[in-house]
């Protein structure tokens, strides 16, 4: 199977979305909100982006139990390689960086697991620096920047990344495995991955395998419903065996 990109909908509308709120002017509100459950792509996009596609963007991956002072040494690290102790030390070089030329635009994923603190350190160097930030989350986000009001009102983009759909499964068939994905098999495989990538993905391994085997080019719906749900649960009585 190759590694490919797979440039659907949902990645054009973040395309766009990023690439407009790079542009913001100072004091003009900047943030974006990229939001969808596990396995959309979200993360895969976002890095793409950033290491590809916009060489002034900031990516940073949010991880759990992060402090103030771990969330801004590790925005520190991305900008200039320096990693302070002290949390004031930290944002001081990070708001003296950012207001540096060019325009930076900072993307935050895994932003649902943020503390309040850290979501305030953000307004901050956006207000002050105007540098534009992208949050990517899960639905929760929302809840938690609902609380703040003054935060909400920076949002001029939300992109939302969809489940999987019939028409990304016969394109990441055809990409990824040079095989020709049949619409019933489409509809077939689209309700196995409950519209999740990351699953697309495990079961693409199998069926790339099957055809190989078979010297198949085509996956049939019937060649699909040959390849066992891993995700099922153990029979009744079988848990322990």
């Amino acid at each position: 199977m190759k590694n490919v990109f797979i440039e659907t909908s949902r990645v054009m509308a973040f395309l766009e979305a990023a690439n407009i709120l790079s542009d913001t002017i100072k004091g003009h509100p900047g943030l974006m909100i990229v939001w969808g459950l596990a396995g959309r792509g979200k993360s895969e996009c976002a890095k793409k982006y950033a290491t590809k596609m916009n060489e002034k963007a900031i990516y940073v991956h949010v991880q759990e139990d992060w402090s103030q002072t771990d969330f801004l040494a590790e925005i520190c690290e991305r900008i200039n390689g320096m990693r302070p102790a002290r949390k004031g030390y930290a944002k001081r070089v990070i708001l003296e960086e950012f207001d540096k030329p060019p325009h930076r635009i900072l993307i935050i994923d895994e932003a649902d697991r943020l503390i309040m603190h850290n979501i305030e350190h953000l307004r901050d160097m956006h207000k002050l620096t105007g540098i534009s930030i992208v949050l990517i989350g899960e639905p929760s986000i929302y809840g938690k920047l609902s609380a703040r009001k003054r935060i909400m009102d920076l949002v001029t983009r939300v992109v939302e990344f969809g489940p999987v759909t019939e028409e990304d499964v016969i394109l990441y068939g055809l990409k990824a495995c040079d095989l020709r994905v049949l619409p019933d098999a489409a509809v077939e495989i689209s309700g196995r991955i409950e519209g999740s990538w990351r699953q697309l993905l495990i079961l693409m391994v199998d069926i790339e395998r099957k055809c190989k085997a078979s010297k198949l080019n085509e996956v049939t719906q019937d060649l699909v419903q040959s390849i066992s749900d891993k995700k099922i649960a153990p029979t009744r009585g079988m848990e322990g065996k």
